[in-house]
């Protein structure tokens, strides 16, 4: 989802921004594929190699990077686009664009989602939205939401484990269908995939590194070594939590569900770790696209990543036909999701770029801009 506001790009756009959706979006096609081929399979925790505990859709390491990846580089995009020179008239254009871009997703995201269940459309529909808000805010606000969002995620989450522990049902903050406006409310913001608590901590990060963008080249290194640290203090203390209390007592249970590096448990070592791992890869990222700005894959790459809307919607109904309806595809196992996956991402490059070479903007990018500006 590029942020250039013409047919043919005319405005000087970031590479490494690009290049980082092309790569996010590799792994999340790979994860979709595999957890809708093998989601029975997928979710068995015995005799698994090492790459499918990697790639395991829910749980495994590489479950989070590439989603979290485009999350992160949404907020940079804000950010690059509300400069802080900006008049008030125009930063005020600005984030009714955003509304408007934050509404068509929210709205293309519901539709999707009763073919694609789990699709992150509708959130990042809702991060635009909040986005058209937060923009203009100052640092030390943005902080203190993000800290917000991540804490009242680790606390709904703690709580319904321990209410669980006890027998009791909260199914209701879990409704099978965003069916009604409290179902739909319920999942955008603390349940389902990428809920608002706490992924709007890792928008909220991209926005804080948009802020700083033209400074990264100088604090590469700091970066590097700050996001290091934080994957490492995580693992660690949860590592270390994790062997204190190896007990079965309800106390000791919810101590390890709390500081868990899991998505879905939604705790603040998880979110944590996350970060430092997406901000790591970006700096690398950006450092390649700096070194090799001229070189064939890094403009393949960027202008992929120019129309991973089209791309998105592609995979979705290049599964559904392809699977679904035609039967030419059956579970297996990973083996099978990847080749897929590998097929349709590469089959998406080559038409990426030729259509950028006959066209410009993709035919979803497109339409998006002319709803939202």
């Amino acid at each position: 989802m590029s942020l250039d506001s013409s047919t043919r790009a005319t405005e000087t756009r970031i590479a490494s921004l690009d290049v980082m959706r092309t790569i996010a979006l590799f792994g999340i096609i790979v994860l979709n594929y595999h957890g809708y081929l093998n989601f029975s399979g997928a979710l068995s925790t015995s005799k698994q190699s090492i790459f499918e505990r990697w790639w395991h859709p829910f749980n495994g390491v590489l479950a989070n990077p590439f989603p979290v990846g485009f999350v992160l580089i949404a907020g940079m995009g804000v950010s690059l686009m509300i400069d802080a020179t900006n008049s008030k008239q125009l930063i005020t254009e600005i984030r009714w664009r955003l509304a408007r871009r934050g509404l068509f997703l929210l709205a293309l995201g519901y539709g999707i989602n009763w073919v694609w269940p789990g699709t992150i459309l509708p959130y990042y529909g809702a991060f635009f939205l909040v986005a058209s808000v937060i923009a203009v805010w100052p640092k030390t606000k943005l902080i203190s939401l993000g800290l917000i969002a991540m804490i009242v995620a680790a606390v709904v989450e703690s709580w319904r484990f321990e209410q669980s522990l006890k027998g009791n049902f909260t199914g209701w903050l879990s409704p099978a269908e965003p069916n009604t406006p409290r179902n739909f409310m319920i999942r955008i913001f603390i349940d389902y995939t990428h809920p608002l608590f706490p992924w709007l901590a890792f928008f909220i990060t991209g926005i804080l590194l948009g802020c700083i963008y033209l400074r990264i080249k100088v604090i590469r290194l700091k970066l590097v070594a700050i996001s290091i640290a934080a994957i490492a203090i995580s693992y660690s203390l949860n590592s270390k939590i994790n062997s204190a209390t190896n007990s079965q007592s309800n106390h000791d249970k919810s101590l390890r569900h709390l500081i868990s590096t899991r998505p879905f448990d939604r705790g603040l070592l998880y979110v944590i770790s996350a970060i430092g791992v997406v901000v790591a890869v970006f700096v690398v990222v950006d450092f390649l696209c700096e070194r090799y700005k001229d070189s064939t894959v890094i403009q393949t790459a960027r202008i992929t990543g120019q129309m991973t809307l089209t791309i998105y919607l592609a995979h979705i109904f290049i599964y559904n036909a392809v699977v679904n309806k035609l039967k030419l595809v059956t579970p297996t196992g990973l083996d099978t999701a990847m080749i897929m996956s590998l097929a349709v991402y590469i089959s998406a490059i080559i038409w990426a770029n030729w259509w950028h070479n006959r066209f410009g903007q993709g035919p979803a990018e497109r339409v998006y801009r002319r709803f939202g500006g």
